[in-house]
């Protein structure tokens, strides 16, 4: 199901059907986890905010997640403040202060890197966050991600199940878990094939559609190019797609192309975007849900963080191209 219907079903909108509405409620409040995935909540306290800090707002995922989020919280009461860090530590630190400063009553990160000096520190204080999409390396903390070493296995091993061997890879931010994992999940899964790791073949997109235009390009001009290229994103994936016309080069025809994170428009049909689903819809509804539960009770979740990962979904559309 779309963040939209999501949003529409948290809001109360009187157009959803009541089995849509079902369907929704089950999927936030039916996970399995390490308690009930649908807390009850107690009596407000606090100043009513919530801060949310996002790495990049442009960004199709962190766009659909963030509504999902604001519109969680609005419907128990709370206002949220919203904070994008352009994945600069310097802007993460300063907007992390801020937000302290204006006593919000917790914190919802999308924007914490593997090390993360600030976000460890506020959580040894014990002070109420959770952390969604991106975790920790240490892995302390509540958090809600998906397994993104599973994400990139599955982008790569669907592709070399159609025959395809040299398969190029734009990762992301490399500070950043998402990308640091599913690169993994690729290495893992060109190695369990029997097919040797081109270094040459892997580009920084660093989480920018610019950068991963250009990647992508290096990569499409080389004297033997790949026969297919995963994005670390969907939206790097469009970059690759972008590149790829620009330079006359045919998809899925003599290119096959997949991204991961499933973002709305990858689904459209002048697009058909090959993809490993994070489900973005449940991972944002469950991070405000636990957010809000951990505002009340922060000296619980100190002791017991809440830590769920979801398992992604591979969804195959036009861009992978036949069998080779």
């Amino acid at each position: 199901m779309s963040p939209a219907t999501v949003s529409r079903v948290l809001n109360h909108n009187p157009g959803v059907s009541e089995t849509m509405r079902g369907r929704v409620l089950n999927a936030l409040g039916g996970a399995p986890g390490p308690r009930d995935a649908r807390p009850p909540l107690s009596l407000r306290r606090g100043t009513g905010t919530i801060g949310l800090i996002v790495p990049d707002i442009t960004n199709p995922f962190y766009a659909e997640t963030a509504k999902i989020i604001i519109d969680v919280c609005q419907g128990r009461g709370y206002t949220v403040i919203l904070c994008n860090s352009e994945n600069l530590p310097a802007l993460h630190r300063k907007q992390v202060d801020l937000l302290r400063r204006r006593r919000v009553d917790g914190i919802v990160f999308g924007s914490v890197l593997l090390d993360d000096p600030e976000t460890e520190a506020l959580i040894a204080s014990g002070y109420p966050c959770i952390q969604y999409n991106r975790r920790l390396r240490s892995g302390r903390g509540s958090y809600i991600v998906a397994d993104n070493v599973r994400a990139g296995m599955d982008a790569t091993a669907h592709l070399i199940g159609l025959g395809h061997r040299r398969i190029g890879f734009i990762a992301g931010t490399p500070e950043a878990s998402t990308a640091h994992q599913r690169l993994a999940g690729y290495r893992a899964a060109l190695q369990a094939a029997g097919i040797e790791v081109d270094e040459e073949l892997i580009r920084d997109g660093r989480y920018q559609s610019q950068a991963a235009r250009r990647a992508a390009e290096e990569l499409l001009k080389r004297q033997r190019p790949p026969t297919a290229v995963i994005g670390s994103s969907d939206a790097m994936a469009l970059s690759i797609l972008q590149a790829a016309g620009e330079l006359g080069v045919r998809v899925p025809e003599e290119l096959a192309v997949a991204g991961i994170d499933d973002i709305e428009v990858s689904a459209h049909y002048n697009l058909q975007l090959t993809t490993v689903s994070q489900h973005a819809a449940e991972m944002a509804g469950l991070a405000a849900t636990w957010m809000l539960e951990i505002a009340q009770d922060p000296a619980r979740f100190a002791r017991e963080p809440f830590q769920y990962e979801i398992r992604p979904t591979l969804i195959i559309r036009r861009t992978c191209g036949a069998v080779r």
